[in-house]
C-alpha cells in the first residue's frame, strides 16, 4: 500500500483523534525494520509513527530516525507531519501554545544524522531553511480555518535526553537565540530533507524550560498536553482536506544538486 501523508509524533501523543488504524506492516530498511501504522485520517490513506512507540519505551537518544524516514520513504510517503513536544523560553508562550518551528540548533551527540554516503553516493543537502516551506503555508492557512492560533518564528534547540535540561543549558539557548527546547526532532528534520521529502514539525509547549519554574517532572509535562491532540488533529485534518494531493515543492528537489 502506497501513501503520501505521515504522521510523527512524539510525548503524550501516541495516537491522534480521527485516526483509524487499518493494519500494522512492518518495513524493513536497510537500517532496520519499523513497524508503521496504516489508517484513514478523514477519508485519506496516512501512516503514522509514534516516535516513542505506543508505551513511551523508546528514549529520543535511541530512537531509530533513520530506519522511521527510510520506511516511509519505502511506502511512497511525499510529506510529514510532525509534532515536537517542547519547553519553552518565551514568558508569552506557556504551556498549550503550537508554534510553528523553523530552525534549529542541534546539541545531541553520538545519533546516527545522515543516510549518507548511500549506494555508493554521498549527499550534501542544504538546510538553511530546514522545514518545508509548503507545509508551513498550509499549516498557517489550515490554523486560520481551523480557529487556532499558532505562533511563528521558533528556533529549537535540540538535546539528546531523556533527562531535562540545566538552568545554564537554557542561559545557552536564551544566548543563542533559541525559543524552543526538545529531544527528538534533530535529526528527523535533516533526514526528510536527505530524502526529499516535504517535512515540517509543530512545537507543542508542555512546559516553560529550566530556570523558568522552580522544577519540571515528567507527569507533569504529560499532564499539560491534555486536550491538545485534538487541536492537532484538527489543524492535520485542515491541511489534508485542503491539500488532499502532495503537490510539487523544493524540498523534493532536495538532492538534484546535492550530490557531486
Amino acid at each position: 500500500m502506497l501513501v503520501e501523508t505521515a504522521f510523527i509524533t512524539g510525548t503524550g501523543f501516541y495516537t491522534l483523534s480521527g485516526v483509524e488504524s487499518r493494519a500494522i506492516q512492518t518495513v524493513d530498511t536497510p537500517f532496520g525494520s519499523v513497524q508503521v501504522e496504516l489508517a484513514d485520517f478523514h477519508g485519506q490513506a496516512i501512516a503514522f509513527i509514534a516516535r516513542h512507540g505506543k508505551q513511551h519505551t523508546i528514549s529520543p537518544n535511541q530512537i531509530n530516525y533513520r530506519a522511521n524516514l527510510y520506511a516511509l520513504k519505502e511506502l511512497g510517503v511525499r510529506r510529514i507531519l510532525a509534532t515536537s513536544v517542547s519547553g519553552s523560553l518565551v514568558a508569552g508562550w506557556p504551556p498549550g501554545t503550537l508554534v510553528l518551528i523553523d530552525q534549529f540548533i542541534n546539541f545531541t551527540h553520538g545519533r546516527e544524522e545522515t543516510f549518507y554516503p548511500l549506494n555508493g553516493r554521498l549527499a550534501h543537502v542544504d538546510v538553511t531553511d530546514p522545514y518545508c516551506p509548503t507545509l508551513h503555508r498550509a499549516l498557517l492557512v489550515s490554523a486560520r480555518e481551523s480557529d487556532l492560533e499558532i505562533q511563528r518564528g521558533a528556533t529549537y534547540a535540540c538535546f539528546n535526553g531523556p533527562r531535562f535540561e540545566s538552568r545554564a543549558e537554557i542561559e545557552l539557548v536564551r544566548r543563542l537565540g533559541g525559543q524552543l527546547v526538545g529531544q527528538t526532532n534533530y535529526p528527523e528534520c535533516v533526514l526528510a530533507r536527505e530524502l526529499a521529502i516535504c517535512y515540517a514539525t509543530i512545537g507543542v509547549v508542555s512546559n516553560y524550560a529550566a530556570g523558568m519554574q522552580a522544577s519540571l517532572t515528567a507527569t507533569e509535562v504529560t499532564t499539560n498536553l491534555t486536550g491538545i491532540g485534538e487541536k492537532i488533529s484538527r489543524l492535520f485534518a485542515d491541511l489534508l482536506e485542503q491539500n488532499p494531493v502532495v503537490t510539487d515543492c523544493t524540498c523534493q528537489h532536495s538532492l538534484d544538486k546535492a550530490i557531486l
